[in-house]
């Protein structure tokens, strides 16, 4: 049974949110639809992966095909094109996400400014620590009590600790020492923090990150990639200088939820 708002505890995943820096909801979308999805993205992380052979910082090629980098080794990112099966309203409408999300916000003011992934293949390797925002450094000295920008991920298959399932942690969002930025992989390498866990997560289910919170991809030891996709959701006032590629006839057909949402897409003609 997929999710609904009538069967979700929100003040309760509100709470744990704050207090963690993030929250799991379960049985979120449909098997099926993940399947298909999956199916759709391999060609376009294989592109990638057949491509790139070194390490870069920068992504490259057409969105539609295969746009991405190889992060680390055996570990690569992919820039996902707002088509179908990934561009479904049915994820990034949901309707339990988009009710925790203004409530979180208290504003429905927010857009999606980026739909993208990272996909750890067999033999790849641990990463460093860190936070996939610099907020500390642009607002030194202030733990904000909300983020201005989450990101909602969903696996397309259970993660575990054997397919590199994420290490997170937890409630480290409120950090904001400008100095220790860039030192926290050293730091908690080198020092004792037995609150750290893995977030096996069963397919199906979506968990919002707050972008502050620490935490690493953990090497895949299975014989296939583990792939995640993310959707970047942030507050209209903010930006995280991404967006979302579509066609103009792309734009015009979402509906009038999407369409604010997606108001910073970037127009482009594709044949």
């Amino acid at each position: 049974m997929v999710a609904t708002c009538e069967n979700v505890d929100f003040d309760l995943k509100l709470d744990e949110f704050k207090i963690n820096g993030y929250v799991v909801f379960d049985d979120m979308i449909p098997h099926e639809k993940l399947d298909c999805i999956r199916e759709a993205f391999m060609p376009l992380v294989e592109h990638i992966k057949a491509r790139d052979t070194e390490v870069s910082n920068v992504e490259t090629g057409d969105v539609r095909v295969g746009m991405g980098r190889q992060q680390f080794k055996n570990r690569y990112t992919v820039t996902i094109p707002w088509v179908e099966p990934f561009a479904d309203p049915e994820i990034y409408e949901h309707p339990v996400m988009l009710e925790f999300l203004d409530r979180y916000w208290e504003t429905d003011e927010y857009v999606i400014s980026c739909y993208h992934s990272n996909n750890p293949y067999p033999g790849s390797e641990i990463q460093p620590w860190h936070r996939d925002t610099g907020l500390a450094k642009y607002i030194p000295h202030v733990g904000l009590e909300n983020c201005p920008v989450v990101g909602v991920k969903f696996p397309l298959e259970d993660t575990s600790e054997e397919n590199g399932s994420i290490e997170v942690l937890p409630s480290t969002q409120y950090l904001a020492d400008p100095s220790m930025e860039g030192r926290y992989n050293e730091v908690l390498l080198r020092g004792s923090f037995p609150s750290s866990q893995r977030l096996n997560l069963k397919k199906g289910s979506m968990w919002v990150q707050d972008v502050r919170m620490l935490h690493r991809g953990t090497p895949n030891l299975s014989d296939t990639v583990r792939p995640e996709l993310v959707l970047c959701y942030c507050r209209s006032w903010f930006s995280i200088g991404q967006t979302v590629e579509m066609p103009c006839s792309t734009y015009h057909a979402l509906s009038d939820k999407g369409q604010k949402m997606l108001l910073r897409r970037r127009p482009v003609e594709w044949d």
